[in-house]
């Protein structure tokens, strides 16, 4: 559904508050559950599994299943289940083979949603499809249509939007923009990965005409970015950079990286002496400016949008607050 020409974001109703939740075992702390309603969330979107190509049984696999923790509760919110998909699932699936991999993928979910006590009304994808990938990702959307019942959206990238040609819109309801991940992984010091304004600003003109209604995902996640002779080695996702300054085998090194002085493990990553750390913290000042640049370039479609934040841990909202948190959801609609 594409908006009528001159209808505005400022037009729309307040947006619908939301959360992704990406770890593996679903267990809200006291924060977290605080946190969920204090900011009015209406919605949170779980990570059910990966979806990912086996070699060994050549198929796709479920990876990664979300559990429910030992006397968890599930905030009484609508629960979104969403499934990751690996982009090279379709360098491998045969179009024939699309119908029986959607109801399993489908099995799945329903499994996934019994064991944490909830009902699916929406179905997610996240896939970061390309041109030669769009086909077997589209007719894997077509057949889950078919196979859930349900309505879904899916995860746009910018990438997606600004090449749209070539990379096609998926034939779901709603797509949500992952305004985030938008820089490249580098040893620059200066260089950001996560939210990078002059990155994000080039794929910005062609937002207003995309033609599915957006939600909107805004980062407040922080990681380390592990560095070896100049190179990027990997992401250490859970490590904490506030963790950093505490431990003995670093040193600093600038405003935003840290030295190994010795080999050491940390988190199971092994640092070699001489390793760099470098740091990126999505803090308010970041997910605010982040989201004012979208703030113009949003365009309502009849029906109250969703502004969902990656992700809920109780890490994400220590460094942010629920009342610089709430300022977010206000400033966009």
């Amino acid at each position: 559904m594409v908006a009528a020409c001159g209808q505005s974001a400022a037009d729309a109703p307040p947006a619908h508050r939301a959360f992704y939740f990406w770890r593996t075992t679903f267990a809200l702390t006291p924060a977290e559950h605080a946190a969920v309603s204090a900011l009015h969330v209406e919605r949170i979107y779980v990570r059910m599994f990966d979806l990912a190509w086996s070699e060994d049984d050549k198929t796709a696999v479920p990876l990664g299943p979300v559990t429910l923790g030992a006397g968890a509760k599930v905030p009484a919110v609508d629960i979104v289940p969403v499934v990751y998909i690996k982009a090279d699932v379709f360098k491998h699936v045969t179009k024939a083979q699309l119908p029986m991999l959607a109801r399993k993928v489908w099995a799945d979910v329903q499994g996934r949603a019994v064991a944490l006590g909830f009902r699916p009304r929406e179905l997610q994808l996240d896939c970061d499809w390309t041109d030669s990938t769009r086909e077997g990702f589209f007719g894997l959307v077509r057949e889950l249509k078919t196979a859930s019942a349900l309505p879904l959206s899916s995860t746009i990238r910018l990438h997606q939007v600004k090449y749209r040609e070539r990379t096609g819109v998926p034939p779901v309801e709603r797509g949500t923009l992952m305004f985030y991940n938008m820089g490249t992984f580098s040893a620059d010091p200066e260089a950001r990965m996560i939210f990078d304004a002059d990155s994000a600003a080039k794929y910005l003109a062609r937002l207003d005409d995309y033609p599915l209604p957006l939600d909107v995902a805004l980062p407040i996640w922080s990681w380390t970015v592990h560095l070896r002779d100049g190179l990027v080695v990997g992401l250490m996702q859970s490590t904490d950079p506030a963790e950093l300054p505490a431990l003995e085998f670093l040193a600093p090194d600038g405003a935003e990286q840290y030295v190994a002085t010795r080999s050491a493990f940390l988190h199971g990553t092994f640092l070699r002496e001489g390793d760099i750390l470098k740091i990126e913290v999505t803090g308010p000042a970041e997910t605010k400016a982040a989201a004012a640049m979208l703030a113009s370039h949003l365009r309502a479609d009849g029906a109250a949008r969703t502004i969902t934040l990656f992700d809920l841990s109780e890490r994400n909202l220590t460094r942010h607050g629920t009342d610089q948190l709430d300022q977010v959801f206000r400033s966009l609609r």
